[in-house]
C-alpha cells in the first residue's frame, strides 16, 4: 500500500511551489498522480504571465470554464463550470468560503491576481466533500505564502485605458517560521460598460467611462511549535471602487430632466482564518480551523430632477463564521478522513435614501430571515494499491432553514501503465436557495417555498501523462432536479429537471522549445421542461495557447473562442460567438528583473458576453468588452 497522505513541508520553497501536490479534490494534500477527479492546477508562473488579466479571464482559459462580464474591470463577473450556474461552484480562499450569502456569488472581479500563488480547479459534483453549492465543482485560491530566505518584491505596470498597477511585498522563512505580506493596487479609467445604442431609452445617461480601482492585502504566518504541532494564520482584505451602467437610469430621472445617472458601488471582502495542526501519532493528524469572511456591497446612486439631487446608499453585508475539525488517519488499508464543519451565515441590509432638498424616499423592507446555521459531517476514504485508486466520500448536512441533505462521491481510477490512466466517478450535490431567492423583500419578491437544487453527476476520463506532455478526455452527464430559475417577472421558482451532457478534451505537448496547450469543450446544457438552452452557456468553447522558450524570452499566443449563446431562458436574445487573440512576452532582464508584455484582442474583435434586457424601450443593450489594448509590467524579485 502506497502512502497517500503527504506531509507538506511548509518551510520548503520548492515544495510550496510544486504543482505535483493537490489538496482540493480530497481535502488532504496528495500526489496529483493519485487524484481521480477531473482537475486543473494554475501555477504561480502562469498567474504572473497573465499580467493585467482578471481572475475570470485567466479561469476562462482553463478546460470546462466559461465566463461572463458586465462591462470591464471591476464589473460583475461570473464563471460557469461545465454549463452549471454561476452559483453552482464553491469558491474557497485559503480554505474559506468568501461568497455573498445574499446572492451566492463570489466577487471574483475584486480578487487581484497579484495576491494569488496557486489555483486548483475540481470539476464535477463535490458536495460529498464541501457541502452545499458544489454542483459544478470547487475552485480553491491560495494566496502567496512564505518562501525560504528573505525575498522582497515590487512590480509596476501600465497600459491602455489609463490602467496602472503596483504590487509589492515580503516573503520569507527560516527553519521554524514562514511569513508573507502582499500589497497591491490597481486603477483604470475603463470604458463605457454599455455599448452605445441610440434605440435604448437609457443610452445617453450611461455612455461615459466606467472606471475601477482596487486595493488589496494578504498576509500569512506559519509557525512550527515543535516537530508535531504548527499554527497558521491568514488574512485577506480587498476594497474595490467601481462605476457601472444601469438600463433603468432614465426611470430615475423626472420627465424633462437633462441630468445624468451616476451609478457607483464599493465592494469589500475580508477573510480571517487560523489553523492548528497536530501530528497526534505517526498515523493520525488532527486539524482545527476557525474563520470569518465578510462580503459587503454598497451601491451608491446619484440622480437629479429639476430641483434636487437624490443620493441613495444601499448596503448588503453578509458574514460567515466557520469552524472545522478534521482528522486524517493514515492506515495500512488507506487514508480515512473524519470532518465536522460548522457554518453560521448572517445578513444585514439597509436602504438609506437621502436627498438634498426632500423628495422621494424608499426604504427596503427587512428580510424575513437573517441567519442560518449549517452543520456538516463527512467521512472520506482514499486507497491506492498497485494500479488501483479508490475514493469514497459521504456527507450529511443539517441546515436550520432548509431540508437536511446527504451527498456523496464514489471514484475509481486504474493505471493501465505508467503513462495511461482511466477513471470514472459518480457524485451527488445540492444547493440551498440564497437569501435573495428565498427572502428578498423588495419589488421582485423572494420565494420562501423554493426547494434546494439536487444533482447527480457521472463522468469518465482517459488520460495520458508523460512528464510535461499530457492528453485528457472527460465525458460527463449532470442531472439537476428542482433547478432554480427566474420567470418573466423575475420571481424565482423550481424547474423539474435540467440535464447537462458534454465532453472536454485537453492536452499539452512540447516540440523542442515550443509548447502547444489546448482545450475544447462541447456541452448541451438543456432545460428539459422547455427544450431550450440554459442562458449564458455556449455549446462549444475552448482555448489554444503557445509558448516559445528561447534564451531569456518566452513568447506566446492565447486564442480563446466561444460559440453563440442566449442571454435568457426563452432563447430570444442571442449573443454572437467570438474568437480572441492575445500575444504575450516575458523577458528575464537579469536574475532579479522580469518584464511582461501583453497585447490583448490584437484583431480588435467587437463582442459581448452578456446583455441587459431591462431597458424601458425593450431594447437589449450589450455590455462592452475591451478592444485592442496593451499592458506592460516590470517586476523586481531577488532569487
Amino acid at each position: 500500500m502506497t502512502q497517500l497522505f503527504i506531509t507538506v513541508n511548509v518551510f520548503a520553497d520548492t515544495e510550496l511551489k510544486t504543482a505535483d501536490v493537490f489538496v482540493t479534490a480530497t481535502r488532504t494534500p496528495i500526489s496529483k498522480n493519485n487524484v481521480i477527479a477531473d482537475t486543473t492546477t494554475i501555477t504561480e508562473g502562469e498567474i504572473e504571465r497573465a499580467g493585467s488579466s482578471s481572475l475570470v479571464e485567466l479561469l476562462q482559459r482553463q478546460p470546462g470554464v466559461e465566463m461572463s462580464n458586465s462591462g470591464g474591470a471591476g464589473k460583475l463577473s461570473t464563471i460557469s463550470l461545465r454549463g452549471t450556474s454561476s452559483n453552482h461552484t464553491v469558491i474557497l480562499l485559503d480554505g474559506l468560503r468568501i461568497d455573498s450569502a445574499f446572492s451566492g456569488l463570489t466577487a471574483l472581479q475584486n480578487l487581484s491576481l497579484s495576491q494569488i500563488e496557486k489555483i486548483e480547479i475540481v470539476r464535477g459534483a463535490s458536495s460529498g466533500l464541501y457541502g452545499a453549492d458544489a454542483i459544478g465543482g470547487v475552485i480553491q485560491i491560495f494566496t502567496k505564502k512564505g518562501v525560504s530566505g528573505f525575498k522582497p518584491y515590487v512590480g509596476i505596470g501600465a497600459g491602455s485605458y489609463n490602467t496602472k498597477s503596483i504590487q509589492t511585498g515580503i516573503r520569507g522563512a527560516n527553519e521554524d517560521t514562514s511569513y508573507a505580506i502582499n500589497l497591491s493596487g490597481f486603477n483604470t479609467r475603463g470604458f463605457s460598460a454599455f455599448k452605445p445604442n441610440n434605440l435604448a431609452s437609457s443610452n445617453s445617461f450611461n455612455i461615459d467611462n466606467d472606471g475601477y480601482s482596487n486595493l488589496s492585502l494578504s498576509s500569512s504566518i506559519n509557525h512550527k511549535l515543535n516537530e508535531s504541532n504548527k499554527i497558521t494564520f491568514n488574512v485577506f482584505l480587498s476594497r474595490g471602487r467601481n462605476k457601472f451602467d444601469n438600463s433603468s437610469a432614465n426611470t430615475y430621472l423626472f420627465n424633462g430632466s437633462s441630468g445624468y445617472g451616476d451609478f457607483r458601488d464599493t465592494q469589500l471582502q475580508e477573510s480571517f482564518n487560523a489553523a492548528y495542526t497536530s501530528q497526534v501519532t505517526k498515523n493520525l493528524e488532527s486539524i482545527f480551523k476557525i474563520g470569518r469572511s465578510i462580503d459587503q456591497y454598497v451601491a451608491l446612486q446619484k440622480t437629479p430632477d429639476y430641483y434636487n439631487i437624490y443620493k441613495t446608499k444601499d448596503m448588503f453585508r453578509s458574514t460567515q463564521d466557520s469552524f472545522s475539525w478534521q482528522n486524517n488517519f493514515n492506515a495500512s488499508f488507506g487514508l480515512l478522513t473524519f470532518l465536522y464543519e460548522h457554518a453560521n451565515q448572517k445578513i444585514n441590509a439597509t436602504d438609506q435614501p437621502v436627498s438634498d432638498d426632500g423628495g422621494y424616499n424608499y426604504y427596503l423592507a427587512p428580510y424575513a430571515k437573517k441567519n442560518r446555521v449549517n452543520d456538516g459531517f463527512m467521512i472520506g476514504y482514499l486507497a491506492n494499491k498497485d494500479s488501483h485508486n479508490l475514493q469514497i466520500n459521504l456527507r450529511r448536512d443539517l441546515n436550520s432553514l432548509y431540508q437536511n441533505s446527504t451527498t456523496g462521491n464514489l471514484g475509481y481510477a486504474y493505471n493501465i501503465n505508467s503513462q495511461w490512466k482511466i477513471a470514472t466517478s459518480y457524485g451527488t450535490a445540492f444547493r440551498s436557495p440564497t437569501f435573495n431567492y428565498a427572502y428578498y423583500p423588495d419589488r421582485a419578491q423572494g420565494n420562501p417555498n423554493l426547494q434546494p437544487e439536487k444533482s447527480r453527476n457521472i463522468e469518465a476520463t482517459i488520460k495520458y501523462q508523460n512528464d510535461l506532455d499530457y492528453l485528457s478526455l472527460t465525458t460527463f452527464k449532470n442531472k439537476i432536479h428542482d433547478f432554480i430559475v427566474l420567470d418573466s417577472n423575475y420571481l424565482p421558482g423550481n424547474l423539474d429537471k435540467v440535464e447537462i451532457t458534454g465532453a472536454t478534451l485537453s492536452g499539452s505537448h512540447f516540440f523542442n522549445h515550443l509548447q502547444i496547450k489546448a482545450n475544447y469543450t462541447y456541452q448541451d446544457p438543456k432545460n428539459n421542461d422547455t427544450d431550450k438552452l440554459l442562458p449564458l452557456r455556449a455549446k462549444v468553447y475552448g482555448n489554444i495557447s503557445t509558448n516559445y522558450y528561447i534564451d531569456n524570452w518566452n513568447i506566446g499566443t492565447e486564442i480563446t473562442g466561444s460559440g453563440s449563446r442566449f442571454n435568457d431562458e426563452k432563447n430570444e436574445y442571442k449573443i454572437k460567438g467570438y474568437v480572441l487573440t492575445n500575444i504575450v512576452a516575458d523577458y528575464k532582464i537579469n536574475q532579479t528583473l522580469k518584464l511582461n508584455l501583453r497585447l490583448e484582442n490584437i484583431f480588435d474583435k467587437d463582442y459581448s458576453l452578456v446583455l441587459d434586457t431591462l431597458d424601458s424601450n425593450h431594447i437589449p443593450i450589450a455590455y462592452a468588452t475591451p478592444g485592442r489594448s496593451f499592458f506592460v509590467n516590470i517586476r523586481y524579485e531577488p532569487q
